[in-house]
């Protein structure tokens, strides 16, 4: 007989919360939140800004965790579809830029893009985030850990996602 049987509560592991990576990005950057800021960089809202930013993000997590370019696929190919979404389907901020953030949280990689918010027109609905051919959106749901976006105070938007840092990554 076990314990469950006698009428005495057994103690079973809680099942693990799917991982939630929803945090303001300023309290990330400024030190309030457990992330840390691995680098942020502007770039010109043009459809060579994806290419970009995609080399930007996979050299400085390659560099900061020493992770090769086939461990850092799923980063490299969803920053690839988020920028996309915002260079061709958002506005760019006033300067015309948009930013890319790479936030360091726990055991997650956040990458953040901040443009000027949704075009101007009938507004979208959730599901109709990176509704290109449904690629986008069914590559973040597959691959992310976790994804989102809020409009900031100023009217930009940041939209984001988070991947696991591999278990062979070293840590920084």
């Amino acid at each position: 007989m076990n314990a469950t049987d006698a009428g005495t509560p057994a103690l079973l592991p809680a099942p693990s919360p799917a991982p939630s990576l929803e945090l303001g990005s300023t309290a990330a950057r400024n030190g309030t939140a457990a992330g840390r800021l691995l680098g942020e960089i502007e770039l010109a809202a043009t459809p060579a800004a994806v290419r970009l930013a995609r080399t930007y993000v996979r050299e400085l997590v390659g560099q900061c965790f020493g992770a090769g370019r086939s461990e850092l696929a799923d980063l490299e190919l969803l920053t690839s579809e988020a920028m996309t979404e915002s260079v061709l389907r958002s506005r760019p901020r006033r300067d015309g830029t948009v930013t890319v953030a790479v936030v360091h949280l726990d055991r997650f990689v956040r990458v953040e893009i901040t443009d000027g918010g949704a075009r101007p027109g009938p507004p979208r609905t959730p599901d109709d985030q990176f509704s290109a051919g449904g690629r986008g959106r069914v590559l973040m749901q597959a691959l992310a850990a976790d994804q989102g976006c809020h409009r900031n105070r100023s009217g930009t938007c940041t939209s984001w996602f988070g991947v696991p840092v591999g278990e062979r990554w070293r840590r920084p």
